[in-house]
């Protein structure tokens, strides 16, 4: 008889198991969980030519699963490529991005990158990779040479660093040409510290020379976000004729994330901008007869998505005709601020394009470009 009570009890305590595990599978079925695909895993830009500048590429990652999918953290393998992703979560059937931005500056060749990309779905990683080919820059076409200095032609004349972490050294390079008849005597001043700059004290009349910046970010301090160094070129002929004109240097130098852990990275703080592009369209003239003084101005929201305080460095452009204001630089979880972009339209003449960057303590995302476009009257 007690063998058969216990034997009873045995049974209970086994269906009384069985149904909580069946309790835990429905609860678990009900909560749901996110399931991250790829609508792609590879992409091959081709053929890039360096004096293009960046290349980008949209990945977008599906939310198949039932509950909302976030992507936590993207690491690339090498400081050219740098990712941007989606920060809000990705409801069930909808889609976010990973931006993968590769600069092929002095990276002439072939180029393979891997691109991990990070989510609260465990039971996955995704891995997608960026290929192509670096054309480099022709230092004798004569059609690489856009911009003007005297009788100096250039590629451009600027150096942009879209991202300097600190203790880095970055060089930037680019051809010159001096299309005088006579030789030119090239010198610089007004450079910082951290700058080095390496060109030629002659320019011989016809041949295409180098002109290299190297940047050593240990001489930048505490320093944050956007900054802008000019510094001033000059060329004397053996006639005597002077030209003289600044150089702007620029640079997002970004915060050290590299002891943050993955889990840190989630639980910090997301930009997100309302949109990356500001079309002014055709500007007008102001006031009466064109002769007012008002600006056209657009405007950027921008939201911190994140679990932690968000810290906007700056708001920089580098064009002087762009002014920027924004009312407070510390943003909550949830909170948003309006950046101000404005344009006075008697300083706009033809095609304006630049654009104008934000520098933040967002670890996923420390830098976000904005595109300023305008057509300026005649």
């Amino acid at each position: 008889m007690k063998t058969m009570r216990a034997f009873a009890v045995f049974l209970c305590g086994l269906s009384f198991l069985c149904q909580s595990v069946r309790s835990q599978d429905v609860k678990a079925e009900t909560e749901g969980k996110p399931v991250a695909a790829l609508d792609e895993t590879a992409f091959d830009f081709g053929l890039i030519n360096e004096e293009s500048g960046f290349a980008t590429h949209v990945f977008h990652v599906g939310n198949v699963g039932n509950a909302p999918l976030v992507i936590t953290h993207v690491q690339s393998s090498c400081g050219c490529t740098e990712p941007q992703w989606t920060n809000a979560p990705i409801a069930p059937g909808k889609k976010g991005e990973v931006i993968i931005t590769y600069d092929p500056t002095n990276r002439p060749g072939p180029f393979k990158k891997n691109v991990m990309i990070y989510t609260n779905d465990k039971e996955q990683r995704l891995r997608v990779s960026i290929t192509g080919d670096v054309v480099p820059k022709s230092a004798n076409l004569q059609r690489s040479f856009h911009d003007t200095i005297g009788t100096v032609q250039m590629e451009r004349k600027e150096f942009v660093f879209y991202t300097v972490r600190p203790g880095a050294v970055i060089k930037q390079e680019l051809w010159m040409q001096n299309f005088a008849d006579e030789d030119l005597t090239l010198s610089f001043e007004n450079i910082p510290d951290f700058i080095r700059v390496e060109a030629p004290e002659q320019l011989k009349s016809g041949k295409a020379e180098r002109f290299r910046i190297t940047l050593d970010a240990s001489g930048l301090a505490d320093k944050r976000g956007h900054l802008l160094n000019p510094i001033t070129w000059k060329t004397v002929s053996a006639s005597g004729v002077t030209h003289i004109q600044t150089l702007p240097v620029s640079m997002n130098f970004i915060d050290d994330f590299s002891l943050l852990s993955a889990e840190q990275k989630a639980n910090g703080p997301a930009i997100q901008l309302s949109n990356t592009v500001a079309g002014f369209g055709k500007l007008k003239k102001s006031g009466f007869l064109g002769l007012g003084n008002k600006r056209a101005s657009q405007q950027i929201t921008i939201t911190n998505e994140g679990k932690s305080a968000l810290t906007l460095h700056s708001a920089g452009c580098d064009d002087e005709r762009v002014q920027v204001a924004i009312d407070r630089k510390t943003l909550q979880p949830g909170e948003t601020v309006t950046l101000n972009v404005m344009l006075n339209p008697k300083t706009v003449k033809g095609t304006l394009e630049t654009d104008l960057y934000v520098v933040c303590n967002d670890a996923r995302g420390p830098v976000r470009g904005i595109r300023i476009v305008a057509e300026g009257y005649k």
